[in-house]
């Protein structure tokens, strides 16, 4: 009798003391939300590099740039609103150095007809830009595949015009090789505009901008001829997320 007691006693104690674990648990510190937060959630955020190379149309009034010498270097921050499973919008912000390496031939006009051994017009830009996203295909919490289809707008906090030239070091001024940075110019715009394309799977971007500024201050376009900078620049992102 006394071990059918105990046995009672032993099974009532245990049930008690597992309900009361139970209706003690605040289930309110579960987490039973998706996250907010997250490369196909409602909202992300990422740090990228950018690098693009300036293409030539080779129009007339285009200035001559050497291939693969002229480009666009870019690190910048952005952010994705989610609207849907194939929608979102974003915006983000960069800064990117521009450098348009200029052919030294015979008939150079500009920045003026000095030829030099290497010149370049170097722009610092800070840029902020508008976009659509559209995705493709299903995916879990990654970017998946998609499309951007977007906008710019920037200012050039510095530009700089840049030459190098030969010089006889046995001669005054003594010296082998002369570097110039020009900066303060007045021949130059410094506010930017243009349209963005991108395609890309996850972290990797095919990326392209086309820019419908002009480089050139009109003033000086208007003494020295229609001439413009290439508009083109293609190349290739990286995302910096996990």
């Amino acid at each position: 009798m006394k071990n059918i007691f105990l046995l009672i006693f032993s099974l009532f104690t245990i049930n008690v003391f597992s309900q009361t674990v139970l209706l003690h648990e605040d289930v309110r510190k579960l987490d039973f939300q998706m996250p907010s937060g997250g490369p196909n959630y409602k909202h992300f955020h990422q740090l990228y590099l950018n690098y693009m190379f300036i293409i030539p149309m080779n129009d007339a009034m285009e200035v001559e740039t050497n291939d693969g010498k002229s480009g666009t270097f870019t690190v910048g921050w952005r952010y994705k609103r989610k609207l849907s499973e194939w929608y979102s919008i974003g915006t983000g912000l960069s800064y990117a150095n521009s450098q348009y390496s200029i052919k030294q031939d015979e008939g150079k006009e500009i920045p003026n007809d000095i030829l030099h051994k290497k010149e370049k017009l170097k722009y610092n830009n800070i840029n902020l830009e508008l976009y659509m996203r559209f995705n493709f295909g299903k995916r879990g919490n990654i970017i998946g595949k998609f499309i951007d289809l977007g906008a710019y707008g920037g200012y050039s906090v510095i530009v700089k015009h840049f030459y190098e030239d030969e010089a006889d070091k046995n001669n005054p001024p003594y010296v082998g090789k002369i570097k110039v940075n020009e900066q303060d110019l007045n021949y130059v715009n410094h506010w930017n505009y243009g349209l963005v394309l991108r395609m890309g799977v996850n972290r990797w971007v095919l990326t392209g901008t086309y820019r419908l500024s002009d480089l050139l201050d009109a003033d000086y376009k208007a003494t020295v001829g229609a001439y413009y900078f290439p508009r083109l620049a293609v190349g290739i992102e990286m995302g910096l997320h996990k």
